[in-house]
């Protein structure tokens, strides 16, 4: 499980620092070189998961309720920089034309790699820089560099330290990066050690300040750290001989006021801790831990070790960006780049939370628990949409505010909330916890699903109907009952009611009841609006429509828009866009794959083919929605072409925008293709569901899920699919609908 490059040029340096960036789901910090980037474009970043500024909205007709701030996800200092200088020359990849070059992520081992080799007037000289974020210490950011003499002699000089003079990344041109470069951080202050220092920074407008510590250990070399006016820097000096190795080990860590009390004497103790431990241990901890995650997440495709290296990349890439400490979630782009402002959108829930949930569920629990942690920022910001009671998550945010300053694609996005819903009702599915659901659940689905009661209102027929919103189409924008969120809405309410029904029934309401004042009376208003909901149906077709205009309007033609002008939203003004037949992304075909229960089989055919012929894919979220429902409805070709765009759309930069970070949610479309696509999996309330359709060419594929305490092998074949009981007792399962017992035995079934 490794990824390779040895491509060693200015046009590539962008894409690659995104692939090879080292994170842990608290801190990330791109694969920029330690001694620069010379005159090439370069994202030089480190981020921390939740560590924010809040920056103002300008409007030049501001109306009410718009947004008035936002919060953006802050490039933080500079601790990468270690150059290397041999007898005064700089030694710089991009300058001193190295003759051997190579670099690596190392997914059992949780390290990136870098190698590089220079030719020196008295040999040659290697430099090996090892990274990492650890997952068992998440403070930490590791990186050992190893200079081995390859007959060079002379004076090494290694420049380091930390530098708080930095600005975020911007480009005025694309809406999907920040359009102003903006410093976010002060400097207060740096302290100096006999083996490095720290800095002391403060984020003026969300109030935040952090610490960081640097401490350099290792052989053969004599420090000198120094202050200056944005950080300190620190000297390392060696007498270099031919055939030596100087090991330099730079123990960086960092604290934040949003997690700790004392950020400064947190970050010394774990930097104390971590160099008392030092490298040797703590890369053995960072592997160790990777067994025990690939033991449940690693899947197997025989005879394809190319998809099965890409589909565990997106895995691991998953598991770089997850927050588990219940304040963070996954932002659109995780830690590897600042694409979307670090923001979290419904990605989480419905791309991403469900692998968690089926291999590690404390963390999708930790998911969870931010969304609830950010539950009183929802009622307000219901309030403010012009709702009586109820909550509305936002649709971007970090802390809890709602950061879209272009409410249409943005906050009219209701089905956030039933996005939410539906994942806390998969949690209860999945794993059976009704004290959490009792706990913290029950809240969230009483209070999103009288956000549904406030929104719609019942129409002449007695159907219950949703007004001007938006769906996940972000080219079909403020319609009347788009198809998905009605579909979320009525889930959502249903939910909630069967929920408080089964806390009446065994006691265990108190909490829901003291927090919202739910009675039986509302809970049976929200099942009434969920069996009245409205669904777009045209008999005619028979698909379900997108909304109630969507098939008034004219159709795009795709075959005739030039490749230019692809992705449309940078090409086309949103109204232009919104009075034609064209979509971004699934839609219908996405509330087909989650709320497909009941809906006819020639209807969901029909209604696949129907925008297939009008979806650009230019969201990155829909080609894996696109291939589940393909193998749902039997087209085998389809799916595995959707498949395989899915699982390369960063390896390849399909998208062009890989630059800016990867594509976090279309990374757990990749298991969700095959999870739920391949082995067709839906997680229902009765239990574990599957209409296994393994592609022709493949031969056996493999992977686990756990479920309510059990972990089970599932094996599919050409012509059998196999389920072994690994831990847990016996229970049933379903496959192509019919039910079949699980005991601590093989299971074969046809």
């Amino acid at each position: 499980m490794v990824l390779s490059g040895s491509q060693l040029d200015k046009e590539s340096l962008l894409l690659e620092e995104t692939l090879f960036h080292t994170a842990n789901g608290y801190l990330g910090v791109r694969g920029n070189f330690e001694e620069g980037s010379d005159d090439a474009e370069s994202v030089r970043g480190f981020y921390v998961n939740g560590l924010y500024d809040t920056v103002g909205l300008e409007y030049p007709e501001r109306l009410y309720g718009f947004a008035q701030t936002a919060q953006r996800m802050v490039n933080l200092p500079d601790i990468q920089t270690m150059k290397v200088f041999l007898d005064g020359v700089e030694l710089n990849p991009l300058k001193s034309r190295p003759i051997g070059y190579s670099r690596s992520l190392d997914m059992e081992k949780g390290i990136s790699e870098r190698c590089i080799r220079y030719a020196h007037a008295s040999g040659a000289i290697a430099v090996t820089v090892t990274r990492m974020a650890s997952f068992t210490h998440p403070e930490l950011f590791l990186t050992v560099m190893e200079v081995v003499s390859e007959g060079a002699a002379g004076k090494l000089e290694i420049h380091a330290g930390v530098d708080c003079d930095v600005s975020n990344y911007a480009n005025m041109n694309d809406p999907r990066v920040a359009a102003d470069a903006a410093r976010h951080i002060c400097f207060s202050g740096s302290q100096l050690f006999e083996d490095g220092g720290l800095v002391r920074c403060s984020i003026p407008g969300s109030g935040l300040n952090f610490v960081i510590v640097q401490r350099f250990a290792g052989n053969g070399f004599s420090i000198e750290p120094g202050a200056h006016d944005n950080g300190f820097d620190v000297r390392l000096t060696s007498e270099l001989t031919a055939g030596a190795s100087i090991i330099v080990e730079k123990i960086t860590t960092i604290s934040d006021s949003r997690r700790r009390g004392d950020p400064a004497k947190h970050a010394i103790e774990t930097a104390d801790q971590c160099v008392q431990a030092g490298s040797r241990t703590l890369l053995c901890e960072q592997k160790s831990y990777l067994e025990s995650f690939w033991k449940v997440a690693a899947i197997d495709v025989e005879g394809f070790p190319e998809i099965q290296d890409a589909l565990r990349f997106s895995m691991y890439e998953l598991l770089q960006s997850v927050g588990r400490d219940g304040m963070t979630a996954v932002s659109a782009k995780g830690l590897s780049g600042e694409g979307y402002e670090g923001h979290y959108f419904w990605d989480t829930e419905i791309y991403i939370f469900p692998f968690f949930l089926l291999t590690h569920p404390d963390i999708a629990k930790g998911l969870l628990d931010f969304r609830y942690s950010t539950l009183e920022s929802a009622r307000g910001h219901a309030l403010l949409m012009g709702h009586s009671r109820g909550a509305l998550y936002p649709w971007r945010t970090i802390a809890g505010g709602e950061c879209s300053a272009y409410y249409p694609s943005g906050s009219a996005q209701y089905h956030i909330n039933g996005d939410v819903a539906h994942s806390f009702m998969q949690y209860w599915y999945a794993t059976g916890d009704l004290d959490y659901m009792a706990l913290k659940g029950a809240e969230v689905l009483v209070e999103t699903a009288r956000l549904w009661l406030e929104a719609g209102h019942y129409g002449s027929d007695g159907k219950f109907l949703i007004h001007a919103v938006t769906g996940p189409d972000e080219y079909t924008c403020i319609v009347n009952n788009n198809y998905y969120t009605n579909r979320c809405a009525a889930a959502n309410l249903r939910g909630a009611a069967e929920l408080c029904g089964v806390l009446w029934r065994e006691g265990k309401a108190d909490v829901v009841e003291s927090a919202t004042g739910i009675t039986s009376d509302e809970a049976d208003a929200f099942m009434r609006a969920a069996d009245a909901m409205w669904f777009p149906y045209n008999v005619e077709l028979d698909i379900h429509e997108q909304d109630d205009s969507f098939l008034r309007k004219p159709v795009w033609d795709l075959d005739k828009t030039p490749p230019e002008r692809f992705p449309l939203l940078l090409h086309y003004h949103p109204l232009y866009l919104y009075r034609h037949q064209v979509c971004k992304q699934a839609d219908t075909v996405l509330a087909h794959f989650l709320f497909g229960d009941g809906v006819k089989e020639s209807t969901m055919l029909n209604s696949y083919e129907y925008y297939e012929r009008i979806t650009t894919h230019d969201s990155s979220l829909s080609r894996c929605i696109f291939s589940i429902m393909a193998s749902r409805l039997g087209m085998a070709d389809k799916a595995y072409a959707y498949f395989t765009d899915t699982l390369r759309t960063d390896l390849d930069n399909t998208h062009g925008n890989t630059r800016d970070g990867l594509h976090t949610a279309n990374l757990g479309g990749s298991w969700l293709s095959l999870v739920m696509g391949f082995a067709g999996l839906r997680l229902r309330e009765d239990g574990l569901h599957f209409r296994p359709a393994l592609p022709s060419h493949w031969e056996r594929a493999v992977f686990r899920l756990r479920y309510r305490g059990r972990l089970i092998r599932v094996q599919m074949e050409r012509e059998q699919t196999e389920f072994l009981l690994e831990e847990g007792e016996g229970f049933p399962i379903f496959v192509n609908g019919r039910s079949h017992m699980l005991e601590n035995k093989m299971a074969r079934i046809v």
